[in-house]
């Protein structure tokens, strides 16, 4: 069939990739001037800056890794370190620091001030974290959010607030108010993973390699806004900003739910709209920059993931020193990445900024994920909807992978690379972490 995806971020490229690899003919519309996915990453001093930076847990995001290796793109061990800083009106303090054991690859406190203050509470907030976690993977209700299993379990409040629910932030690159009502399970399978020791895999090349493979051999047209989607008789008619007009027998939407409106048929897609409607984002601020203020004052005290936040837990940004992980950037000026920043950045040292949309998970959306992918089963249905908004879990690579992967079973395409391992290379010689 001929088919359209319109979107080209990492659930269109992967939906894309699939079903043309199936047989069917694919036509890809992005309305920037690149490609979605790779749309933010740079070129600095000669080497890469990936916006955001990925790193993937190879449990986690098993399925993007494994289509990565299908692609003949091989991974890369990495060791991410991390550092946490009180932040105060007039200085910076550094209270914990943390490294990997080398057998095991379990993370251990190695300054003596965390160890001092705050060591026996960070071993006692760990402890009850692993068996709050073991009971809650043994319990019959795992339906609860975030904050009811926080609500449930007394864990201490330096590490939980301070050392874990950071690391959280990362992940789900929301705002801290919103993540207690996201569902519990995805979130504590992270944490589980986490601290059972699996090392971070980075692809060789980053984003931008991943991407290339993805579209190899497809027709994409970028710079092309869609502006009607419509079904007239068998076919869906697609047109776009510059007046091109196009016929397709299956259209794939994969861009986020707030966009649909601005091009679908609302009269045909009314009961769709309405439904998609309801899912909810949120966007935040990332900034590329080369300005060390947001690091520990001590470059001995430096770390892959530098958190800050102050005593109440109120503020907090994480910041990710991108030297100490992506090999073309060994040797450069140090530079990083910092999401929401609460702390002023010098806008001489500022490469970037750039706004990233993120979907909000909660009980609603998984609901109303449930209802979206009983629609799709409809025999007479011509017009899809796929994204990392459109599967429980993290909103992130894997969902985005996840979800094309559902769409690949509606059209029975085969999916050649479940279950594959990904190929892991020698970590190279990173010179920071």
């Amino acid at each position: 069939m001929k088919i359209a995806v319109i979107g080209s971020g990492m659930a269109g490229l992967a939906t894309a990739r699939i079903l043309q690899d199936a047989g069917h003919n694919i036509t890809i519309f992005e309305a920037l001037s690149g490609r979605g996915m790779d749309s933010h990453s740079l070129a600095f001093e000669g080497g890469i800056i990936d916006a955001p930076l990925r790193v993937m847990n190879p449990h986690l995001w098993q399925n993007t890794l494994s289509f990565a290796t299908h692609l003949g793109i091989k991974s890369f061990p990495v060791r991410t370190f991390m550092t946490c800083s009180w932040l105060f009106d007039d200085k910076i303090e550094t209270w914990l620091t943390t490294s990997r054991t080398r057998i095991g690859n379990f993370p251990i406190i190695n300054n003596k001030k965390g160890i001092k203050q705050y060591g026996w509470r960070l071993v006692k907030g760990m402890l009850q974290l692993k068996t709050a976690i073991h009971q809650f993977f043994k319990s019959k209700n795992q339906d609860i959010t975030l904050a009811e299993f926080i609500n449930h379990n007394q864990i201490e409040e330096v590490f939980w607030h301070g050392a874990v629910m950071p690391v959280l932030y990362t992940i789900c690159t929301c705002d801290p108010k919103t993540i207690g009502e996201w569902p519990a399970k995805p979130l504590l399978v992270f944490l589980r993973q986490l601290t059972d020791g699996d090392a971070l895999l980075r692809l060789h090349g980053g984003t931008a390699a991943f991407v290339d493979k993805l579209i190899e051999g497809i027709d994409i047209h970028s710079d092309s806004r869609i502006t009607l989607v419509e079904q007239r008789g068998e076919h869906v008619h697609v047109e776009n900003a510059q007046g091109e007009q196009f016929e397709f027998d299956r259209v794939v939407v994969a861009t986020p739910t707030n966009k649909i409106e601005s091009f679908l048929n609302n009269e045909q897609f009314a009961d769709d709209i309405a439904l998609l409607k309801k899912f909810k984002f949120e966007q935040g601020e990332l900034v590329m920059h080369t300005d060390a203020t947001v690091m520990p004052p001590k470059r001995k005290e430096w770390a892959v993931l530098s958190y800050m936040m102050d005593r109440n837990f109120t503020r907090q940004q994480f910041t990710v020193w991108l030297n100490a992980i992506e090999p073309t950037l060994v040797g450069k000026s140090p530079v990083f990445q910092t999401w929401r920043p609460v702390t002023a950045i010098d806008p001489k040292k500022i490469i970037s900024s750039v706004t990233l949309t993120r979907a909000v998970v909660d009980s609603v959306t998984v609901e109303l994920n449930h209802q979206l992918q009983q629609r799709h089963q409809a025999t007479d249905r011509k017009v899809f909807y796929c994204g990392s908004w459109s599967c429980d879990g993290l909103p992130i690579l894997e969902s985005a992978v996840t979800s094309a992967m559902h769409i690949a079973e509606i059209f029975d395409a085969p999916i050649p690379f479940k279950g594959l391992k990904p190929k892991v290379e020698v970590a190279p010689e990173l010179g920071y972490a």
